[in-house]
């Protein structure tokens, strides 16, 4: 319960920021509130809260040329040394175990790619922005270690981060569909402006929200008719949203499966939710995501003949789902352009806005198709030019012949690989997929000898949004997003508590 009230209390002081109530520093209270709560709580309750809260994190006005610093960044590491320090008695911090635990291949891995991405830094033009880069995946990693941990040391404390996260999922579908909501009774412009000027600001400062002002991907655009909205929630763009809806949909899609002797008003709501986390997919107008969504069904239908006879009602499922996704993409356009045809009668319905944008993922002529292959093209030369240690992480803009300053823009090579092996080169981008790789091959591992219902079935459909995810990840970098990094730390961190534990108990059984 206590939990719930300082979810609310949140929630609380950021509609009275957003309605200009009261001023922004007090997302400084609401942050030294949660300190305190961190402090004095017992963990389990301050990780619930944190991981609830991903999607209320804001950015705090410490000064006028400094106000994007995002609250999570001092509570994760607030969260790190509580745990720390309750477990300092008892834990013998050892080579080569992660605080008392043996480590994965991934997290070696993950060393050596901090490691190149350090001797990156001897190349960059801006050290300090490449050493800012590192900060921010060593900060977002802490979360990952304290799930890890308590996972193996307390099972229960599993079923109460899920409960947590199926929270931060409802907040986001919730605020996404209220924006959807808004273009019926505002037109698009004033949803821009409110938007802009007091959403944004509160969540991640003045700097992005002077930059969405006149530049951001909230809408789909068209030569012949009105522009549509494209949903994005509490996210600072829809590809990032697309990315946490895809992440959030093995959460779901395990609840929807496991519906079995729920009552039925329960069963028809779990049903909603599924199909509102595809809807959100679609709203998004991320094509990167739609693409992708191919290539899961690729893979699903490849492995049927593997998999089909061992979990038939899995593999049902997930083809119930994925089939699910594509028929909703007219039910989807008819909403999106329902507020066009309230505005323009019958001359709005020629085109189908909806269904031009999905064409334009094969117009090689299409503006931002064009632009991403131009993009793409500079970045293999660059990969050519600097193929050892890249031109320094953090400092990609000068790939494009960019000022630094336009990373905060976001300029990248629109695909996380190219990206990462620009910065840092070829050497660190095989690590990068290695760590990738041993990421599959884990889920797997506990897809296939987890026992508990939930787990085993929630593992399996992880693997297809990991795949999903990393599909991807080939049009775009939205996983660097804060929110959506943190949400990916979150569940690996289930994952490998998970997978320790499960090793454990096979070790156990082999010794006796």
């Amino acid at each position: 319960m206590k939990n719930f009230v300082i979810l609310f209390t949140e929630i609380i002081f950021i509609l009275l920021m957003v309605f200009g109530i009261f001023p922004r520093e007090a997302s400084l209270f609401i942050t030294g509130l949660l300190v305190f709560y961190f402090i004095f709580s017992p963990l389990e309750d301050s990780l619930w809260v944190f991981i609830a809260s991903i999607p209320l994190f804001v950015a705090l006005p410490i000064n006028e040329n400094f106000d994007t610093l995002a609250n999570w960044r001092i509570l994760v590491v607030i969260l790190f040394l509580v745990w720390f320090f309750k477990q300092w008695s008892h834990l013998a911090i050892r080579w080569p175990d992660t605080f008392g635990h043996r480590m994965a291949k991934w997290e070696y891995l993950s060393l050596i790619f901090l490691g190149i991405s350090f001797l990156s830094l001897f190349v960059a033009e801006d050290v300090w922005v490449g050493l800012k880069k590192i900060i921010f995946l060593v900060n977002a990693f802490l979360i990952y270690i304290v799930i890890r941990n308590l996972a193996i040391k307390n099972k229960e404390v599993i079923p109460k981060i899920f409960s947590a996260i199926k929270v931060a999922i409802g907040i986001v579908l919730g605020v996404g569909f209220f924006q959807l909501l808004m273009v019926f009774f505002v037109n698009l412009h004033q949803f821009w402006y409110l938007w802009t000027y007091n959403v944004t600001d509160v969540f991640y400062g003045k700097a992005l929200s002077y930059l969405v002002a006149y530049s951001n991907t909230w809408f789909s655009y068209y030569s012949y008719q009105l522009p549509t909205l494209r949903m994005f929630s509490v996210f600072p763009d829809s590809h990032s949203f697309a990315f946490f809806c895809i992440l959030s949909l093995s959460f779901i899609v395990s609840l929807v499966f496991l519906k079995t002797g729920e009552k039925k008003i329960k069963t028809i709501l779990l049903y909603l939710l599924l199909v509102l986390g595809f809807l959100a997919i679609i709203f998004s107008g991320s094509r990167g995501a739609w693409v992708s969504a191919l290539g899961v069904l690729l893979v699903v239908i490849f492995f049927i003949p593997k998999l089909y006879s061992k979990y038939k009602k899995q593999v049902q499922m997930v083809l119930a789902s994925l089939v699910l996704f594509f028929v909703l993409f007219p039910v989807a356009s008819a909403i999106l352009f329902l507020p066009q045809y309230i505005q323009l009668g019958n001359e709005a319905m020629m085109g189908f806005s909806f269904f031009e944008r999905s064409r334009s993922i094969f117009n090689l002529n299409e503006l931002s198709v064009k632009s991403r292959l131009e993009i793409w093209r500079r970045t293999f030369d660059s990969m050519v030019i600097h193929p050892i240690l890249g031109v320094g992480i953090g400092n990609y803009p000068l790939v494009l012949n960019e000022k630094l300053s336009t990373a905060k823009k976001g300029s990248s090579a629109h695909n996380l690989y190219l990206d990462f092996a620009a910065e840092i080169g070829i050497f660190g981008l095989l690590v990068l997929l290695a760590v990738f790789w041993y990421i599959v091959k884990d889920v797997w591992h506990i897809f296939t000898r987890a026992k508990e219902s939930f787990l085993q079935v929630w593992t399996g459909f992880f693997l297809l949004a990991l795949i999903w995810i990393l599909g991807y990840s080939l049009f775009d970098v939205v996983l660097l997003n804060d929110k959506v990094l943190l949400f990916f730390v979150i569940n690996l961190g289930i994952l490998y508590g998970t997978k320790s534990t499960i090793s454990l108990d096979k070790s156990s059984h082999l010794e006796r």
